[in-house]
């Protein structure tokens, strides 16, 4: 081979921003002198199934920013429309080029709209880059040798993935030099007719309204607030003087409070006493469990106590204990809990089906809790509540506020703040603030709080608003009434069998002891009403509970009220709603806060003890998690339209609807904050990954009937269903495993309101075969090897079984048929393997096969892969990216992937807590790589859909990066980055918490700044303290998260929850996995050992902002949103496509090879969250439902970034349902959760549906 200087690629391969500097060892520079000191001047081994003759130009003098340099049919469309207007940015796409070819329409059919764009519109013609390509192909090995005639060039997806030959002009596909395929076309021509008679004619006619609206996108400011939480939180000091004596109470706070004794301006105080019980849905013990032996006894006192003491309030929170209750209640009982509930005296907050944990739940799922909580309280009790009481959770995200908002709450109690926070709350007498939201500035609205504080036009708060209440010294129970924590519980807890009455002598010193830590706790207020929570967790369980606490608090407090005059105090039994009430009595002006409240931290023996190691433990089940909703999801949506088609009047549902209902509960149930945190027991996990694996199989079926039912001929409903839910993903959900062949059809379901580009795999044990879409056009597929990594350092590829892997573009909410058909050779479409110890497992039967693949060995030097736009080049030491260059561009980014873990304390380290080993923070887990004492194994598969590399660290990780050969998707964009950990059993690799390390030359900052979302619906800028311990500076990532400066960004999406930080400017560090067998203390009383090999899968997007956006102006004012790509991807990523699979037995069953569920697509900005059938309050078995649930999401993008993609969807702001959905009867705009009739709407718009929100509409069918 040709060598040549790696060295010498001329200018174009410098970094944006040189004046930067980065330590490219951060992690582990020790071994700087080790790495470095060898010279790779050779030439990069470049991997490509394609090259579109610009290789050589991204390392020539090429000035990007001159238009006589871009190349004129580049889809540039975004920058050339972007307009600014005064301060406020509007894009517009598609681009005018599209708008000139649709003009003369008015109604075009999907096949013309979704039809593949032809090769001109997506790069230019061969001929354009023949010179460079020639000159670029003298100096450098291309693998794989293209070949002369590239098979399938009649492929519907050949137009859509860039196949490289430029010394060949492109065949027609009417010429192609493809193989030549019997076929009888009669037999075939039936499964691909969109006939349809079974159903309505309009379900079969899918039309789009094509109109010449393009999408407008306006930026959004922030919402003006008092206090920024991550800006103050930043200048906090976390480790004061007071932390050795675990509280901030000192002698100023004690002056404060002889000051305002004295002052005859100082209000008295009232103290309203909240009884009230912790309960958990699952956590060490499973539900029933801890229903049976608990819970069930609590409610049962309530219902009882309440009606003996006339004058006894109560407040409860969980709606899944309280249902379950219910289910065995006598209608006596339920008689007298609606009675309780009615008068106020039994208070049910938030009206949640469960608390989840705010940092690391996702949006369905907080949602969809929601929803099922809210529903059963008002079809059992017509109950809608107004207050929430969120004191469980250590993270408190403004997701939640918003969603409480949007269901009817106006008012919040919260504790669990980092103790800086308290101390700050305290100091500032600010235990009561609005809390905004970032984005909400619509201050028109006249909302239950604005009435309630009579604010009137301009003066009114954001629509979102919540009045918000810090309960005290960040207990929810006894430790609350003052700062001498120790008093509260030792003597104000009457269920201690130490201190269970009291009596006439000493009730004057009781009252007064009780009042003046009351009295200390007033004066952190500004208005001297607080809140004095009496129980605990699992309180009351036994009824003599009721009557210590009960009679020994009305004594105390019938005194005080006595002689309230002398102290100039009362005391009563109430509510939360009481509270608030008494609070807006005395003031009207509050603080206003935006921003979130995630990293929380106690203290313990002394030090900060930091609750974030939870964002990252037990990935492999936050994963499972994560799947269970986007099975339901799809499950609801399917179910939907399958009872609006009217498909079940002839098919007895009964059992699905029993199916669903369950479903519906148990994946609410393990919404808890212990189960999406991952923080259970052994016993209470073993629990629930059975649940989940128990309700993922029911989805499935549910999903095989409604679908079938939906596409199954009339003459063959009675054998329904004939579809089989195929799920198969490395160390996830499998269905029951099976490979599919010549006759087997694959139904394709997409649950997104978009169109979506998927790149799908399925195991086959014959790789001679050919896929054909619904237009008998064969689709362009790859064939990639089966292989293991033995114990022994080796690889062994698969004789018996192959990976298909081809891609598809299909529209939103539509079911699509491909079929497998047999090939006589389709070794043309085998990968290449490029590997130095890999082998065939000669230990399985080939079944008669020809071993496709062509093994060859990878040459010595840095490694590129490369497809249509990037070009990504590998460190030939660490077999780990190094750069990516953008090929459109010429630019050379730095992109840095390395892999290292922090060593774990043995103090305030374990399942809740992360807490780093002081003297030896950082292990370096490839050292021995590095240093050549073992040996990586690197393996590279390139086809023509994808080309990936993988490199191979023992057991313990496996890394591979991916790229896509799409043209103008969003998945052309993307890099794919998957890392498989495997800790291996316990005790090895203990005391380790894995991390990915992404190091760039963006210059986001000293110190640097980081932007994540708040459960994958709005994102928060972190500013990142570096002088501080990492502990502090760990934040939640549930979807997303991106760096940027004044011209790129990088953005990271994950499909589960995983905690974030950054080291230095320009990096982003994300945690893997961890193993801590320390018990750090915080109830579980166990060690995490039980670390399963688990895949963690990333995209990585690199974009660049438009010149035009770039200004100090726009950035600090404006919010930083993610791209419409990144949120294409993090929708693809966490909703995954759905694949059924049709036998050869049954491939005559099928009465739709493409069936759109809808009319036209959503707009732009506008996501479906769900669509769940709503049950009446009777028996669904006596009539079936007849209207549905719908919530959307108007997910806001950047409008600074550059759009170089093609998205197929609707650009107007506005839009009808009764246009998109079949057989509708009426709109009613509800809230969120349903539980209002609502308002019945013609149309959605900026108005009733702004940005950012979500909107839940009733749909009549």
């Amino acid at each position: 081979m040709v060598q040549t200087p790696f060295s010498d690629t001329g200018e174009g391969g410098k970094r944006k921003n040189s004046t930067m500097q980065t330590n490219e060892d951060l992690m582990f520079s020790g071994l700087k002198t080790v790495i470095h000191k060898i010279q790779r001047a050779k030439v990069s081994t470049i991997l490509s199934s394609l090259e579109n003759g610009r290789g050589k130009s991204a390392y020539t003098k090429f000035n990007s920013r001159r238009k006589d340099n871009m190349f004129t049919k580049e889809p540039r469309h975004a920058r050339n429309t972007f307009i600014l207007n005064g301060t406020s940015h509007i894009r517009s796409f598609p681009d005018h080029t599209f708008e000139n070819e649709i003009k003369n329409l008015t109604d075009f059919s999907v096949n013309m709209y979704y039809e593949i764009p032809s090769q001109s519109k997506f790069f230019p013609p061969v001929e354009e880059h023949n010179s460079e390509q020639k000159s670029n192909r003298e100096n450098t090995i291309i693998i794989p040798e293209i070949k002369e005639q590239m098979p399938n060039q009649s492929s519907s997806l050949l137009q859509g993935i860039y196949i490289a030959n430029p010394e060949t002009k492109l065949i027609s596909p009417m010429k192609s030099g493809s193989l030549e395929v019997s076929a009888d076309m009669d037999s075939d021509r039936i499964d691909y007719l969109i006939e349809a008679r079974s159903m309505d004619d309009n379900i079969n006619s899918y039309h789009y309204n094509a109109t010449l609206d393009m999408f407008t996108c306006m930026s959004i400011k922030k919402s003006v607030a008092d206090l920024d939480a991550q800006e103050k939180f930043s200048e906090f000091d976390i480790e004061p003087p007071w932390i050795a004596k675990k509280r901030y109470w000192n002698s100023i706070f004690d002056s404060r409070y002889e000051a305002l004794m004295r002052s005859l301006e100082w209000p008295p105080l009232k103290v309203i006493l909240i009884p009230r019980s912790q309960v958990d849905s699952i956590w060490k013990k499973t539900f029933e469990h801890c229903h049976n032996d608990s819970v069930h006894k609590i409610i049962s006192n309530v219902v009882k106590k309440l009606y003996f003491y006339s004058n006894l309030t109560f407040t409860w929170n969980e709606v899944s204990h309280l249902s379950h209750w219910w289910k065995t209640a006598n209608s006596k009982n339920r008689l007298a809990l609606r009675r309780l509930v009615k008068s106020g005296r039994l208070e049910i907050t938030t009206g949640g089906w469960v608390q989840p944990d705010e940092a690391t739940a996702d949006l369905f799922g907080m949602v969809h809790q929601l929803i099922e909580g809210r529903q059963w309280l008002k079809n059992h009790l017509n109950h809608a509540p107004t207050v929430a009481w969120v004191t469980n959770s250590v993270a408190h995200s403004p997701t939640m506020a918003y969603l409480l908002s949007a269901s009817g709450v106006t008012k919040l109690v919260l504790t669990n703040l980092h103790y800086s926070w308290e101390q700050y709350l305290a100091e500032y007498q600010q235990s009561d603030f609005i809390w905004l939201q970032s984005w909400d500035g619509d201050r028109e609205a006249a909302t239950g709080l604005n009435n309630a504080l009579n604010r009137l036009g301009k003066d009114r708060f954001p629509k979102h608003s919540v009045l918000t209440h810090y309960l005290q010294f960040n207990s929810d129970g006894f430790k609350a009434c003052g700062p001498d924590k120790a008093l509260c519980v030792n003597q104000f807890n009457f269920k201690s069998s130490k201190n269970l009455d009291i009596f006439t002598h000493d009730i004057k010193e009781k009252s007064e002891l009780l009042l003046e830590q009351y009295s200390k706790t007033g004066t952190i207020t500004s208005h001297n009403v607080l809140i004095a929570p009496i129980g605990n967790a699992y309180h009351y369980e036994y009824q003599p509970d009721f009557d210590y606490q009960y009679n020994n608090y009305l004594k105390l407090a019938e005194f005080i009220n006595s002689n309230s005059d002398v102290y100039k105090a009362t005391i009563e039994f109430g509510t939360p709603k009481d509270y608030f009430n008494a609070v807006l009595e005395r003031i009207s002006k509050f603080p206003t806060i935006r921003g979130d409240f995630v990293n929380f931290a106690d203290i313990n023996n002394g030090s900060p003890a930091y609750w974030t190691g939870y964002f990252t433990t037990r990935p492999l089940f936050k994963i499972l998690l994560r799947r269970l909703l986007s099975t339901l999801r799809t499950t609801e949506i399917l179910f939907s339209f399958a009872a609006s088609f009217n498909t079940f009047q002839k098919h007895d549902v009964t059992n699905l609807f029993k199916l669903l209902m369950e479903a519906r509960e148990i994946t609410a149930r393990l919404q808890d904050r212990h189960v999406v945190g991952g923080t259970l027991s052994v016993n209470g996990l073993k629990y629930a990954h059975q649940l989940i694996l128990t309700t993922v199989k029911n989805c499935w079926y549910i999903q095989e009937v409604a679908a079938s039912l939906i596409s199954i001929k009339p003459e063959k409903l009675n054998q329904a269903p004939y579809l089989l839910k195929f799920v198969y993903r490395d160390g996830e959900f499998m269905s029951a495993f099976r490979t599919v062949g010549p006759g087997d059809q694959v139904y394709i379901f997409n649950s997104l309101s978009h169109e979506r580009a998927e790149v799908l795999e399925l195991i086959v044990r014959n790789p001679n075969i050919r896929i054909i879409d619904h237009n008998k056009k064969d689709v362009t597929f790859q064939i990639n090897p089966v292989w293991k990594y033995m114990s022994d350092n080796f690889i062994r590829i698969s004789k018996r079984y192959f990976k298909i892997v081809f891609a598809i573009i299909i529209p939103p909410m539509t079911l699509e048929l491909y079929k497998i058909k047999e090939t006589y050779d389709a070794s043309l479409n085998a990968a290449t393997i490029y590997c130095l110890a890999c082998g065939v497992d000669d230990s399985m039967s080939s079944n008669g096969t020809i071993f496709p693949f062509n093994i060859q060995p990878i040459q010595p030097g840095d490694i590129q892969l490369e497809s249509y736009k990037l070009r990504l080049i590998f460190d030939e030491l660490t077999g780990l990216l190094k750069h990516v260059v953008e090929k459109f561009t010429n630019i050379q980014k730095r992109v840095v992937l390395d892999y290292g873990a922090f060593k774990s304390s043995d103090k305030n380290a374990g399942m809740f807590l992360f807490n780093t080993n002081v003297t030896k923070p950082l292990r370096d887990v490839l050292l021995s790589f590095r240093i050549g004492t073992m040996t990586k194994i690197v393996i590279i598969i390139s086809g023509q859909v994808t080309t990936e590399l993988t490199s191979i660290f023992g057991k313990l990780l496996q890394t591979t990066v991916k790229i896509y050969n799409l043209l103008n998707s969003p998945l052309s964009n993307a890099i794919y980055v998957e890392s498989k950990i495997d800790f291996d059993i316990s005790p090895k690799n203990r005391e380790l918490e894995m991390f990915l390390s992404i190091q760039t030359d963006i210059a986001n900052g000293s110190p640097p700044e980081i932007y994540t979302d708040n459960n994958g619906f709005q994102y928060t800028r972190r500013i990142l303290n570096i002088s501080r311990r990492i502990e502090s500076n760990m934040y939640p990532m549930t979807t997303m998260a991106y760096i940027q400066d004044y011209a790129r960004r990088m953005t990271i999406i994950t499909d589960h929850a995983q905690g974030v930080t950054a080291l230095q400017e320009g990096q982003i560090v994300v945690m893997l996995d961890r193993r801590v067998l320390f018990n750090d203390g915080r109830g579980t009383n166990e060690g995490l050992a039980d670390s399963s090999a688990t895949c963690h899968r990333h995209f990585l997007l690199l974009e660049n902002f438009a010149e035009e956006a770039v200004s100090h102006h726009t950035y600090s004012n404006n919010l930083q949103l993610p791209s419409l790509v990144a949120i294409h991807l993090a929708n693809s990523m966490n909703y995954i496509i759905d694949i059924f699979i049709i036998d050869k037995n049954q491939s005559d069953f099928c009465h739709y090879a493409f069936l759109p569920l809808i009319k036209t697509s959503f707009p732009c900005d506008v996501s479906l969250l769900n669509f769940r059938l709503m049950f009446n309050k009777g028996s669904f078995i006596r009539q079936y439902p007849a209207t549905a649930l719908m919530v959307l999401y108007r997910q806001s993008i950047s409008c600074q970034i550059d759009l170089d993609v093609q998205i197929h969807c609707s650009g107007e702001n506005y839009f009808y349902l009764e246009r998109i959905l079949h057989k509708v009867k009426a709109v009613y705009q509800t809230n969120l959760v349903g539980t209002e009739k609502g308002v019945p709407i013609s149309n959605l718009n900026k108005i009733n549906f702004p940005s950012m929100e979500l909107t839940s509409v009733r749909v009549y069918f």
